[in-house]
């Protein structure tokens, strides 16, 4: 197949789901970041924003912020025994406590990434 006829494949494809003819089943994210925050924290706007940036960056990575102040981030923060904010979990696990290196958190994300890859 030569790259036109990829090219054309491609955007039929992107017109059919569009036009609601395929139906796109959403992929399950490979790494879900959760940053526990509590307001009036000064540094939990950093690592939500660094958190986000990675969402942005790499396919498969959802970040969500949970608030203390909240119901289902209380009960987070109690489950995973978060004595601090911002406190960062990766696939449900305490990975970072406070703001970490963004190149760190990257790192472990691009790890975790690369291993729900693998067969």
């Amino acid at each position: 197949m030569d790259e036109l006829e990829m090219i054309r494949r491609k955007k039929m494809l992107e017109l059919m789901k569009k036009a609601g003819m395929i139906e796109v089943k959403p992929r399950e994210p490979k790494v879900v970041i959760e940053v526990i925050t509590s307001p009036g924290c000064p540094y939990c706007p950093i690592a939500w924003a660094m958190a986000q940036e990675l969402e942005r960056k790499y396919e498969g990575v959802v970040a969500r912020e949970l608030s203390v102040a909240t119901p289902e981030g209380r009960r987070k923060a109690i489950e995973h025994n978060i004595m601090g904010t911002p406190t960062i979990l990766i696939n449900n696990r305490v990975e970072f406590i406070g703001v970490p290196n963004f190149a760190e958190f990257e790192r472990r994300v691009r790890e975790l990434l690369s291993a729900s890859r693998k067969p």
